[in-house]
């Protein structure tokens, strides 16, 4: 508690009376970056950040007109750049359990450009416009899609925000994420929910009064081209009242937004995003256009202690029929193999480190050395050894890699298990069988995978 309060105050400490409204500020920035860098931009998935798995976001956007002018009684598009603001958004996730992550977000304005005379709203200075924490909660689902409750609330720390009021609260939204992949490339989400607002009284002077409560929705489609990392992404996303109040004749209390943009992996962790946006209503905070960059590095989660065991389907047991040999360990969450083999297991993609096809993670040999004990009280005919890659680099280099990767550890079974060489077998898949989407960082992690397929003798 005590450091969660000396961050608070560092980021405050920058922030001072503002002579004028923050019009952008507590939840009117519309901008808003998800918080876990999963699949989308602003809009969410049903998909939570794996457990142990942190994401850091940096993304700053280059709005044009979006502050409102109280003597520009002009609608539409403007044409003539009259002010500009460069936002920066600083973002945390973390997942807690395989349905469950958080996040926060600390929103700031780095610059202005006004270029109006007259009455209008502006930023009093730059620095921190709000805080904004979410909740999602996984209801159901698998890697292709699913449907999930997201709860998350804005606090506004500047003054004179005429959306907000004086002694205005914080606005809390409820939403529901529902999504679907399709050919494992083409995702396509919508939210929808409701957004809680505290309003204050109004502010004197102001021709603006309090935001009321807001229906609010959205939509994305992304599309992933595996072979140069990249995901093509497209989205909307809107606010609409549920009862108007008093606003400039030029702006709309609702808004309404839609931007094209890409995702490119740069490497395991790192993801560069770019895009363009523009204004699909003249409504409250909505820019002509927008232009934006952003960062989401993500590490965490030893998948070393993640082994997921198939079991093929029991036949009816015959009376001659030799005795099932002992379950290895027991079956996990995670995405399932095809069955092939009577038995069927998978160590996950930590075993190898990113780009390497010798240094095995630690927890790898402890689980080999328990895979050897098993298979030398349960006899069996042959293994086959696949390795499984993620889509990062080539589809040569890939599936030369898992090759690589199920020589090493065949390799390893032959040295220290002392097995015949002829029982096992070791064959790539590269990246032609991804189990998770290999657009993000944890799915990436699943992919890379080593699977054994066992037979026994009968």
């Amino acid at each position: 508690m005590k450091a969660s309060k000396i961050l608070m105050l560092l980021f405050a400490s920058g922030i001072a009376d503002l002579g004028l409204a923050n019009i952008t500020g507590s939840d009117l920035q519309n901008f808003n970056a998800t918080t876990n860098g999963l699949d989308f931009v602003t809009v969410q998935s049903s998909e939570t950040l794996a457990p142990g798995v942190f994401n850091l976001g940096l993304f700053a956007n280059y709005a044009v007109n979006t502050l409102p002018r109280y003597t520009d009684e002009t609608t539409g598009r403007n044409t003539k750049v009259t002010d500009s603001i460069i936002a920066a958004d600083f973002n945390v996730g973390y997942g807690l359990t395989s349905w469950w992550d958080i996040g926060i977000s600390f929103p700031q304005v780095v610059d202005q450009n006004v270029k109006l005379e007259g009455s209008r709203g502006e930023f009093g200075q730059t620095g921190l416009t709000e805080i904004r924490a979410n909740s999602k909660f996984r209801l159901f689902g698998d890697t292709q899609g699913g449907i999930a409750f997201i709860i998350s609330g804005n606090m506004n720390v500047t003054k004179n925000n005429p959306y907000v009021g004086e002694g205005g609260g914080p606005t809390v939204n409820f939403e529901i994420a529902a999504d679907t992949t399709f050919f494992k490339k083409l995702a396509v989400g919508i939210n929808a929910g409701y957004r809680k607002r505290s309003p204050g009284e109004k502010i004197a002077d102001f021709p603006i009064a309090p935001l009321q409560d807001q229906y609010i929705v959205s939509a994305a489609a992304s599309y992933l081209v595996e072979s140069i990392d990249t995901k093509f992404i497209a989205e909307y996303y809107a606010g609409f009242p549920t009862e108007e109040t008093e606003t400039i004749e030029s702006r709309k209390v609702s808004s309404a937004e839609a931007l094209l943009g890409i995702k490119h992996d740069i490497n395991d962790q790192l993801a560069l995003h770019l895009g363009v946006g523009t204004e699909a209503s003249q409504g409250t905070a909505s820019a002509d256009y927008r232009i934006y960059a952003g960062l989401n590095y993500a590490f965490g989660f030893d998948e070393s202690r993640v082994v997921t065991k198939v079991i093929r389907p029991k036949k009816p047991k015959k009376k001659d029929e030799p005795k099932q040999p002992e379950k290895f360990m027991p079956e996990q969450e995670g995405p399932q193999e095809t069955p092939g083999g009577d038995e069927v297991f998978v160590l996950r993609g930590v075993n190898f480190a990113f780009d390497s096809a010798s240094r095995v993670l630690p927890g790898t040999r402890e689980v080999l050395a328990r895979l050897a004990e098993h298979l030398k009280k349960n006899p069996f005919q042959r293994i086959i050894i696949e390795g499984h890659t993620d889509s990062v680099g080539s589809t040569e280099y890939n599936q030369n890699l898992g090759q690589s990767r199920a020589e090493t550890i065949r390799g390893y079974l032959i040295r220290y298990g002392k097995f015949d060489p002829s029982t096992l077998e070791a064959k790539s898949y590269g990246e032609s069988k991804p189990i998770a989407d290999n657009g993000n960082y944890q799915g990436r992690q699943l992919n890379r995978r080593v699977v054994f397929r066992l037979f026994y003798k009968h």
